[in-house]
C-alpha cells in the first residue's frame, strides 16, 4: 500500500513539473489579468469621490448654482444679441453714428463702414460677460455657500440661424464638507444674425458699387427679399437714411429681431 501511494504521489509531482510551457504561459497571463482587474476596482472605489464629469455638477447642491449661472447666461445672451441688432452690431453706438438717433453709419462718403463679423462676436462676448456679472450679483442669493470665482472667458460664434456662446467660468463651491467645481457653460439664441449680417453686407457693397446718389432700390430687393427680410427706410435728415431690417423668422419670446444701420446719400 505504501508503495502504491508513493507511486501515485510521484506521478502527480511529475505531472505538475512537466506541464506544457503553453499552459504555464496561459496560467501566468490569467493571473496578471486578474491582478490588473483587482487593481482597477480598488482604484475606482478609492478615487470615485473626486471624479466628476466635465460640465455636470457633482451633487444636487452644485446643480443649484449651475442652474442659476445657466439661467443668467441665457438671459444675458438674449438681451445682448437684441441690443447688438438694434445698434447695428455694437452694444454702444460708435462715434461715427447719426447725430440724433445714434445709428451707426455703414455708408458714408461712399465708404463701407460696416463692422467685421469678428468684431461683432467680440462685442457680444464682452457685454454678455459684463451683464452676467450683474445678473449673478456675486451670488448674494446663496449665502450658505462659499464660492470662489475664477476668470470669466467667453467666445461667441455667429452662425446663419443662431448665435452661440461658450463660457469658461471656474467656480469652486463649498458647503460644509462638500466641495465641487464647475466651469464650462454654453448658450444659444435662435436669431438669424448670420443671415441678416450677410444680407446687409451684400446691400452695402452693391450700393457703393452702384455709386448712386440715391438709395438703390434694386439692391435692397436683391439682398433682403430672398432671405425673407423686410426693410423699412426713413430719413433722419436730408442726407441720412435709417435702414430697419426686420426678420420675422427670428422671434424670441414674442420679440422680433431688428437690425439697424444708416447710410449717407
Amino acid at each position: 500500500m505504501q508503495n502504491k501511494r508513493g507511486t501515485r504521489a510521484l506521478t502527480l509531482n511529475m505531472n505538475e513539473n512537466f506541464l506544457p510551457k503553453s499552459k504555464r504561459s496561459q496560467l501566468t497571463i490569467f493571473i496578471i489579468i486578474a491582478i490588473l482587474i483587482i487593481a482597477v476596482v480598488v482604484l475606482f472605489f478609492t478615487f470615485r469621490g473626486s471624479l466628476q464629469i466635465p460640465g455636470k455638477p457633482a451633487n444636487l447642491e452644485t446643480a443649484e448654482i449651475q442652474n442659476f449661472v445657466q439661467e443668467c447666461l441665457d438671459d444675458s445672451l438674449e438681451k445682448v444679441v437684441f441690443r447688438i441688432g438694434e445698434n447695428g452690431g455694437y452694444y454702444f453706438p460708435p462715434k461715427i453714428s447719426t447725430p440724433f438717433l445714434d445709428v451707426p453709419y455703414y455708408i458714408k462718403n461712399n465708404k463701407n463702414l460696416m463692422p467685421q463679423k469678428e468684431k461683432i462676436q467680440e462685442e457680444i462676448s464682452k457685454y454678455v460677460s459684463r451683464d452676467l456679472v450683474f445678473c449673478l450679483g456675486d451670488f448674494a442669493l446663496f449665502p450658505e455657500y462659499e464660492i470662489t470665482k475664477g476668470k470669466m472667458v467667453a467666445e461667441t460664434k455667429i452662425e446663419q440661424d443662431r448665435v452661440l456662446i461658450d463660457m469658461n467660468y471656474p467656480l469652486t463651491i463649498i458647503k460644509g464638507e462638500s466641495k465641487s467645481k464647475i466651469e464650462n457653460f454654453n448658450s444659444e439664441v435662435p436669431v438669424r444674425l448670420g443671415i441678416v449680417y450677410n444680407a446687409v453686407a451684400e446691400f452695402v457693397e452693391q450700393q457703393i458699387e452702384s455709386k448712386a446718389e440715391k438709395i438703390c432700390v434694386d439692391c435692397i430687393l436683391i439682398s433682403f427679399a430672398p432671405q425673407g427680410l423686410k426693410s423699412n427706410i426713413f430719413w433722419e435728415d436730408n442726407e441720412t437714411s435709417i435702414f430697419i431690417v426686420r426678420d420675422f423668422n427670428s422671434i424670441v419670446k414674442d420679440r422680433e429681431f431688428v437690425f439697424n444701420f444708416a447710410g449717407e446719400f
